[in-house]
């Protein structure tokens, strides 16, 4: 399942063209949230939105400051809804609600120029962030973090607007998203050595994003109706998938996994030697990752008791002043029992995220569970060539792509072995004769 959220610096919303521009793109890409910044209209009602969209997309609006400013935010109605938390001149924050994709907290961002008035938006962005919510960053930044999201006009140099903005990202663990389209999204419309493009457009997602199911990627659209690009974030609900059975390191330090083992060989089997070992081994990796399974569930469970145990004891100790033996031995063994599951389940996430350069001591399972879940999403394809040269971005189209070159490749391949046997056959009787 496809959805797609729009941030886009409309500049004046009333204008024809930019509306015939956004029902274009939300048709075509079904886009089901919009953040128009800049609307430059101080008052939209009812039967504004229905002329600018259409009937069936619900709105909240900021209106401008004269003739600069504003911010309206879209949603369709039969398919998600949205609470508005807290808006302002430069940021609509909300959660967006959408069917079979869950809560989502969205902030549609029209930063300010001056970069010390800019501070209250990472004030309010940073009070809205949350390690448990989902939460998406998009819109107009007016700013620009490196020399390569300029081309033209003065040299650029950090400023304190992108120090803080980058200070922003990092203390609270942003991460933009990766890109298709046009690299940058703003431009003068000047001509010739006056002509500056700058990336002033971004989105951005927080760890709880990054740890969804979802896949995402940014696809920056054409300059049309404005000076700004649209930018869409389009996030792909993940079907189910078969599962793939590894060994996992986890299971040679756990005694109980002896006797799985062996209750699965000690079966009666059918067929020749080797089938017999090939049926063995199959069913032995079967039956170790189900009950696998259900361990890590126990284990996560037995991590919380004993913590919780601990801390009963050791609360009893500092109240009453002492422990008995059989407490002392008690707590003891609650301690160490509690290392050994907290080591179970560091070497359970350290396979999955395969990073092999940190040593055993430095034992972080939230670490590792957020870069798996970042590998995942940097195996993500947004876009490919084909054989003529065409850039192909449909996922379904892709995959089939990348299909065809794998059976070409592989009939090469049979080719190449099925010459390489005949030319070994004609050398060996070659050899047999002389």
């Amino acid at each position: 399942m496809n959805s797609s959220l729009a941030f886009w610096n409309c500049r004046g919303a009333r204008k024809r063209k930019a509306s015939l521009y956004l029902k274009e793109f939300v048709k075509e890409y079904g886009v089901c949230f919009i953040g128009l910044l800049e609307t430059k209209v101080s008052d939209f009602d009812r039967k504004d939105v229905d002329q600018f969209i259409g009937t069936k997309w619900d709105f909240v609006h900021v209106p401008s400051e004269g003739l600069s400013g504003g911010i309206l935010i879209l949603w369709k109605s039969n398919v998600s809804s949205f609470h508005v938390l807290e808006s302002t001149s430069q940021v609509i924050v909300g959660d967006l609600e959408m069917l079979n994709v869950g809560v989502w907290r969205i902030a549609s961002v029209y930063a300010k120029k001056d970069s010390y008035v800019r501070r209250m938006l990472w004030e309010k962005l940073e009070f809205y962030n949350s390690k448990e919510i989902p939460m998406i960053i998009g819109g107009d930044f007016n700013c620009i973090l490196s020399s390569e999201d300029k081309r033209g006009g003065r040299r650029f140099n950090i400023s304190l607007g992108t120090k803080e903005m980058k200070i922003f990202l990092a203390n609270n663990d942003f991460h933009e998203v990766n890109f298709v389209g046009p690299k940058f999204t703003w431009c003068n419309n000047k001509k010739g050595v006056d002509r500056i493009l700058e990336r002033l457009d971004r989105c951005f997602i927080n760890t709880a994003a990054i740890s969804s199911k979802n896949r995402f990627f940014v696809r920056n659209l054409a300059r049309v109706a404005s000076d700004h690009c649209p930018i869409l974030l389009n996030f792909t609900v993940q079907q189910a998938s078969k599962k793939i059975m590894r060994y996992e390191d986890v299971w040679a330090s756990n005694k109980a996994s002896m006797a799985v083992v062996e209750k699965v060989w000690r079966r009666n089997y059918k067929g020749n030697a080797s089938k017999i070992l090939n049926s063995k081994m199959k069913n032995s990796l079967k039956a170790l990752y189900f009950w696998s399974k259900a361990k890590l569930k126990n284990l996560i469970s037995q991590q919380k008791e004993l913590i919780i145990q601990i801390e009963e004891l050791q609360l009893k100790e500092a109240n009453d002043g002492f422990l008995s033996d059989d407490e002392c031995w008690k707590l003891k063994s609650k301690v160490e029992e509690l290392n050994s599951t907290l080591a179970r389940l560091n070497t359970w996430w350290r396979q999955r995220a395969k990073v092999k350069w940190l040593t055993e001591g430095d034992r972080n399972s939230n670490f590792f569970q957020a870069y798996a879940s970042a590998r995942i999403h940097s195996n993500f394809i947004a876009k490919i060539k084909d054989g003529m040269g065409e850039v192909i971005e449909d996922q379904a189209t892709i995959h089939q792509v990348l299909q065809d070159h794998f059976k070409e490749k592989w009939k090469f391949g049979a080719a190449a072995l099925k010459i390489g046997l005949i030319a070994g056959v004609a050398l060996k009787t070659k050899t047999e004769t002389i």
